[in-house]
């Protein structure tokens, strides 16, 4: 009687955890081909729920895993934006990735606040530099994902930009979201872990977003 009772069980979260499954990538597939984004909350929440799955699912079918992160991420930049926009340009960080470095980039390492970017102009980051400073916007170049926490920390922003590829920017909003920071994501259009390529005009829209009047 137990093991009948267990085996329904089971049957009963396999039909579940398949049904969340099928839900979670037609929706994702209905946002990405419709630029539409429905359901917020309860897409954002069986892709918390289901992340590997789905990725795992999607790299079965030979589709790009990152459409899961991708999904994500333009659901709370949409989210975030009435905060975002409404922060002041001086309050806002913009957080970029050292995999765009120039690989003779020059700049110094410090443990507390990143990279510290010279201008050189061998990289994209010194337009994005002298950017920043006309706007009043602070810059930071991160070495990784743990210091990108311990740089959000060090800065205490009230709204962020972050430039990464799509898991981690899936993963930095996470962790801006526990932070209370809203947050806009911008993805590398070139992924790896150097030489790696950005939108200059779309990071710089995003960092100049306010709230229309």
């Amino acid at each position: 009687m137990i093991v009948e009772t267990l085996g329904r069980i089971v049957i009963i979260f396999a039909i579940a955890f398949a049904v969340l499954l099928a839900l979670a990538l037609f929706f994702c597939f209905f946002i990405f081909r419709t630029k539409k984004i429905i359901f917020p909350n309860f897409v954002l929440f069986i892709i918390s729920l289901l992340y590997e799955p789905l990725r795992r699912l999607l790299s079965f079918f030979r589709v790009d895993p990152t459409l899961i992160d991708r999904i994500s991420v333009e659901i709370r930049n949409a989210f975030n934006y009435p905060d975002f926009a409404a922060t002041k340009l001086e309050e806002r960080v913009l957080l970029l990735p050292q995999c765009i470095r120039s690989t003779e980039c020059p700049a110094k390492l410090s443990s507390v606040d990143g990279i510290h970017c010279i201008e050189c102009g061998k990289c994209v980051i010194a337009e994005l530099s002298a950017i920043c400073k006309e706007l009043g916007i602070r810059m930071y170049i991160s070495p990784g994902g743990t210091f990108s926490k311990r740089i959000l920390m060090h800065s205490r922003p009230k709204a962020m930009v972050g430039v990464a590829c799509y898991p981690n920017l899936y993963e930095g909003a996470l962790n801006v979201k526990l932070a209370g920071v809203p947050a806009q994501g911008v993805p590398l259009t070139t992924s790896g872990c150097v030489n790696t390529t950005v939108d200059c005009e779309e990071i710089i829209k995003k960092c100049k977003l306010q709230v229309s009047k």
